[in-house]
């Protein structure tokens, strides 16, 4: 394979495992000067594989949909959608959480967000089942982890299993906060794969708050797998582009709703 098909291929890799990297970034994990990685860069743009993205750059989640079966639901391709809505809700959702509280912190792209934001200096004990939330944590020293195992699902990088829901059942916070794929006035609160839905709705049941995290793209959209109700949150919030038609759902339901 000659080295520029290799490198493009290695560069490629490298963003799909990472939500954005700059291009000194890649010069450094290539060995190779940042004129080389640009150039690939540019050729990569143009074939659409990657975008320039804020001094960055970041795996374009529409070329992932082109390469792989539109059904598939991708945990990197998930990240970079909707990131500046995401980040925006994360950011609101970071004034929620208090010093010495038990947080659980559910598996989804918006809760890494959050998970991301959140100060290095809070003091909190945190219950988590998703590697990606961890590996965010693991580097926010006043943050004690408790982490669910189990069986390891590559695609959404959480840990599930009877024996971890049990564990939950065995614990309380204060706040949980929550991910979904869809809301549906309808049919409810659904994510993409039904073996997120156990832990889920133990972690709401055995939490005081409850608090989604959406962003306004899910609203009127259905997943196969039903986890829970929207009387079983107290507190939804999400970003501006959420339909006026749901806005006033949620709030005659008699939840706060918080726009980021």
């Amino acid at each position: 394979m000659p080295k520029t098909v290799e490198r493009r291929e290695k560069i490629t890799t490298f963003l799909k495992s990472s939500n954005v990297l700059s291009i000194k970034a890649l010069s450094e994990l290539l060995k190779v000067s940042t004129m080389t990685v640009r150039r690939d860069l540019e050729t990569l743009a143009k074939e659409g594989i990657v975008q320039f993205y804020h001094g960055g750059v970041i795996f374009n989640p529409t070329f992932l949909k082109q390469e792989s079966n539109p059904n598939d639901y991708f945990l990197q391709g998930q990240t970079m959608l909707h990131r500046d809505e995401k980040t925006a809700i994360a950011r609101k959702a970071i004034e929620l959480p208090h010093s010495q509280e038990t947080i659980m912190f559910d598996s989804g792209t918006t809760v890494y967000y959050l998970a991301r934001e959140l100060s290095d200096t809070i003091n909190l004990t945190a219950f988590v089942w998703s590697l990606n939330i961890i590996e965010e944590l693991i580097h926010k020293p006043q943050i004690n982890i408790l982490m669910q195992g189990g069986v390891y699902h590559p695609e959404t990088q959480m840990f599930e299993s009877t024996q971890s829901q049990d564990i939950i059942k065995n614990s309380r916070a204060s706040k949980a906060f929550i991910s979904a794929g869809g809301f549906h006035k309808s049919l409810g609160i659904t994510c993409p794969f039904h073996y997120e839905v156990e832990t889920k709705r133990t972690a709401i049941k055995h939490s005081m708050t409850n608090i989604l995290l959406i962003d306004s793209s899910k609203f009127g959209k259905v997943c196969p797998a039903h986890m829970a109700e929207t009387a079983d949150f107290q507190v939804i919030i999400t970003d501006p582009g959420i339909p006026e038609e749901y806005e006033d759902f949620i709030r005659s339901s008699g939840l706060e709703l918080i726009v980021a």
